[in-house]
């Protein structure tokens, strides 16, 4: 009795497989562009983030902070209150990518990030997927 419902079960998921299998791989293939979008954004964040805590670290009372540009992220490295420069590099004044800005969000170099600190980060940056040329 047990084969017989192993067969039932096997029989099904192929008829289910040959049915809906194709719809599924057209339905992975127009997903599989904006997920590399989206995680090579991601990466490219965070990459950026740790050049700049890495910079920071060398700076004395330094501090980072995380600003944006459209839908991209910039860290922008603090030496006391004087921005010294972004990561990754753009070719917008540091004045303008700082004007509406929170400067009371920075964080110190020298500082742990708490997890709960990250996922609010996470969370605002979800927020902002729905006004991507909202500057801050």
């Amino acid at each position: 009795m047990v084969g017989k419902g192993k067969v039932a079960l096997t029989v099904t998921a192929v008829k289910l497989g040959v049915k809906y299998g194709p719809q599924i791989w057209i339905a992975t293939q127009a997903v599989r562009e904006p997920v590399k979008e989206a995680v090579s954004k991601a990466m490219s964040s965070e990459k950026a983030r740790r050049s700049a805590l890495a910079h920071a670290k060398s700076l004395a009372d330094s501090s980072i902070l995380k600003v944006y540009k459209g839908d991209a992220s910039h860290w922008v490295v603090f030496s006391g209150d004087e921005p010294v420069t972004v990561y990754p590099p753009t070719d917008m004044p540091l004045s303008t990518l700082l004007e509406r800005a929170d400067l009371t969000k920075r964080i110190r170099a020298h500082e742990k990030v708490k997890p709960t600190d990250r996922a609010k980060d996470a969370a605002t940056a979800a927020l902002r997927r729905g006004k991507p040329n909202q500057v801050n």
